[in-house]
């Protein structure tokens, strides 16, 4: 006798049981996500997943990966992109520079061991205003990562940006927290068992920690600032 193959209205999603990794916690942060950023949403299931359920070759990588694309997307996804310039195009801008005459003279200079360091290299002023503009974009297109910060913290509470000063260090400990997991999305030539197992779940438990904070409400958040940052500081 062939098997009954169950019918499709009985498999989908609702009917498998929770998985234990799946916290309160956890299901706040994917439901808010689901709701708010929901490509997002999907990154953040998938390092959880990795984390606690179903681990894999690379994992760290892969979960550094996306909480690095959580923190870099989800202010712009909360508060719309920002009015500042489109972002350098640092490439095509150096090609231009390296072009000019004068580049590659400056290049013999300093690269001339007989020059004495302290040696006063003059240099073609064309060149001279296309490297000060060049300089000067950077420095304003440029954004600070605390006003990135502050910028997804106005968008999930603009009713309470007046006491946004309140949160700095929750918004400090968030630029901490996920600057742990940049410094670890790409890949240093380590593997897998150079990561202590220990220290990557305690950043990312307090990367969700920090994520709740901003998302809850506000007096929520104040009640929470003090246990959040002496569990990061323990």
């Amino acid at each position: 006798m062939v098997p009954a193959v169950p019918s499709p209205e009985n498999t989908g999603p609702e009917d498998t049981p929770p998985r234990p990794c799946w916290t309160p916690r956890r299901n706040e942060i994917r439901d808010w996500m689901r709701r708010n950023a929901p490509s997002l949403a999907e990154l953040y299931e998938g390092a959880v997943t990795l984390l606690d359920d179903r681990p894999l070759p690379g994992r760290v990588r892969f979960i550094a990966h996306a909480v690095r694309e959580i923190r870099d997307r989800l202010p712009d996804t909360i508060s719309g992109p920002t009015t500042r310039k489109q972002r350098l195009d640092y490439t095509s801008r150096i090609d231009d520079i390296a072009k000019l005459p004068g580049a590659h003279i400056l290049i013999a200079n300093i690269g001339d061991t007989a020059v004495p360091q302290s040696t006063t290299i003059m240099i073609d002023r064309k060149l001279a205003k296309k490297i000060a503009k060049l300089l000067e974009d950077h420095l304003t297109t440029r954004t600070k990562p605390i006003d990135t910060a502050q910028r997804l913290f106005q968008g999930l509470a603009p009713e309470n940006t007046p006491l946004r000063d309140t949160l700095t260090p929750i918004l400090r400990q968030w630029l901490i927290i996920t600057k742990w997991f940049v410094d670890r999305a790409h890949d240093a030539g380590h593997t897998e068992d150079y990561y202590s197992e220990q220290e990557l779940r305690h950043q990312f438990a307090t990367f969700e920690s920090t994520l709740t904070a901003l998302i809850t409400p506000f007096f929520d958040t104040l009640e929470d600032l003090d246990a959040i940052l002496e569990e990061t500081n323990s």
